[in-house]
């Protein structure tokens, strides 16, 4: 019976954060019970990311370390030396496999002061993916364009993801053509998301991940107060809906999508 159950994989998951503390392991516990086999914790900033080899090490999770544009404020100069020697001491493990949470965040930046800041942060931590030859884990709200732009032009090697993509599909594709994939999870279950769901359908299945970005993001559907991993099959029934294809199916084709996105990572489960 265990074996007729597709496997999944959170993409893009803070399982880490102190809010999920006492909730954690029933929660992993749950997502294990519906196929759930592995999660990717990305690394938002300095203090978080000193932690994350301890807390993937003995679970089937993954890591990346990076900066966040939200955590600026917390940045330090020294962060970015500190940031490369972690890659340097890290890259032997198996559960490194990319740089990131980093990006651009327009929202964010009420001027060009601060939309700078975010392009100096960003700046250097693609240097360092290309660098260290690491997949990038990115955040991008109404930047996909610049941000697409500047990879182009660096001539960016390794690929990654786009997590919580919410742009248009000319632009979904003009990150597959550089090598990336787009990160889908709870906003394409709520009812107004229309346009997005429309996107989701339009793009090969070839450019998807699924994530739940918990314990933020919750889908239409969730009632409990944080977004868990658990929440993966509901949305994997929704992305096959959209392509009109069974659930196994899927599940072979995201777990193609995830090896090409992170190549170093091991096997799942």
């Amino acid at each position: 019976m265990h074996d007729t159950v597709p496997c999944w994989f959170d993409s893009h998951c803070h399982f880490d954060f102190a809010c999920l503390d006492d909730e954690r392991d029933e929660q992993w516990a749950l997502a294990q019970r519906l196929g759930v086999r592995g999660l990717l914790v990305p690394g938002v900033q300095r203090s978080q990311c000193e932690q994350l080899a301890v807390f993937c090490r003995q679970r089937p999770f993954y890591y990346a370390l990076g900066l966040h544009p939200y955590f600026i404020a917390q940045h330090q100069q020294d962060d970015l030396n500190w940031l490369e020697q972690t890659l340097q001491d890290q890259l032997s493990g198996q559960k490194l496999v990319a740089l990131g949470e980093t990006g651009l965040d327009w929202v964010l930046a009420a001027d060009a002061a601060q939309r700078e800041e975010q392009w100096f942060w960003f700046r250097a931590q693609v240097a360092l993916a290309q660098k260290y030859q690491l997949p990038l884990v990115l955040h991008i709200r109404g930047a996909h364009d610049e941000a697409v732009s500047y990879l182009r032009q660096q001539q960016f090697p390794c690929g990654g993801m786009v997590h919580a993509f919410s742009g248009s599909e000319q632009q979904g594709r003009a990150w597959r053509k550089l090598g990336f994939r787009l990160g889908i999870g709870g906003a394409m279950s709520h009812p107004r998301a229309h346009k997005l769901r429309r996107t989701v359908a339009s793009l090969p299945l070839d450019c998807w991940l699924l994530e739940t970005d918990s314990p933020d993001m919750k889908p239409a559907f969730w009632e409990p107060d944080n977004n868990s991993p658990a929440s993966i099959p509901l949305l994997a029934a929704i992305l096959a809906s959209q392509h009109h294809l069974s659930l196994p199916v899927l599940a072979v084709q995201l777990e193609q999508n995830l090896r090409q996105t992170f190549p170093r990572m091991m096997a799942v489960g």
